[in-house]
């Protein structure tokens, strides 16, 4: 049973769950948003990854245990949780076991999945039958989904944006809200993102495409949603407000390595970038 400890912190705590990728993305990208955006993030690793700038060569996963463990070691200890942000699901085991331990988290804690199954680089990050049908536990307990345009695609057999947003949103047990990002797809120099309530669409965002090869943009991004839910901004809001942030870390993004450039994440949320 996973419990909520100690109930006073000055940082909102932002629970993030995904694989530890030494080249700059999933928990590292968590970890540095969340601090960036003014909460203080809670890593829980489900896997290690074997890959840098270029490509990704190996995922060792963490047993359904060792994330159950890491996961109620924490909350047995820590103040109560503003919000979850979950990334790489290497395999099914590891799903079905957030699914249960998320579903102990207070119903007004927002969880943002997002359903990354290969890396920027190539390479596969979640198991193909995963790729197909996410557990239903997982997805009730879901506040809002967030795939690219082909994530969504291999998620709802849709062939557009449009129609798989509204597919993946909906009644429990689907989630209430889907964000469909176009960064894989962009349209004559910008990028839609399209976010959808309950099968219907309620905002459209858009930016100029930045060229290049980025690494962690939706790390990034569905931790900075995570975080200004955290910080009490509502959820539609937060929304626009990430897509701000990470457009920002994308156009001032710096290499480390001989591909993929890394997005800078030192802004700290004031409504405006430089």
């Amino acid at each position: 049973m996973v419990t909520q400890g100690r109930p006073s912190t000055r940082r909102p705590l932002v629970l993030v769950i995904g694989g530890l990728d030494p080249s700059g993305a999933g928990l590292q990208a968590d970890i540095e948003t969340c601090f960036a955006l003014g909460c203080h993030a809670l890593p829980i690793a489900t896997g290690l990854t074997i890959q840098n700038t270029r490509g990704l060569q190996r995922v060792i996963p963490a047993s359904d245990a060792d994330l159950l463990e890491q996961i109620e070691s924490l909350l047995a200890d820590v103040g109560p949780v503003a919000a979850c942000k979950i990334g790489m699901l290497p395999s099914e085991a590891a799903a079905s076991a957030l699914g249960k331990a998320i579903s102990n988290l207070p119903p007004t804690v927002p969880v943002i999945l997002d359903p990354v199954m290969t890396a920027s680089a190539g390479g596969t990050l979640m198991q193909a039958s995963l790729q197909d049908c996410l557990p239903l536990e997982l997805l009730a307990r879901t506040t809002l989904i967030k795939p690219n345009l082909r994530e969504a695609r291999r998620l709802t057999g849709a062939d557009t944006a449009e129609d798989a947003g509204a597919r993946l949103s909906g009644d429990a047990p689907l989630p209430p809200y889907a964000l469909v990002t176009g960064g894989d797809a962009p349209e004559k120099g910008q990028v839609r993102h399209l976010l959808y309530r309950k099968g219907q669409r309620c905002a459209e965002f858009s930016s100029p495409h930045v060229d290049g090869l980025f690494h962690g943009t939706g790390c990034t991004l569905s931790s900075a949603i995570a975080a200004g839910c955290a910080r009490g901004i509502p959820l539609e809001s937060a929304v626009g407000m990430a897509l701000d942030y990470t457009w920002g870390g994308v156009r001032n993004a710096f290499p480390i390595g001989g591909a993929q450039a890394i997005p800078d994440r030192r802004w700290f949320w004031q409504g405006e970038y430089p």
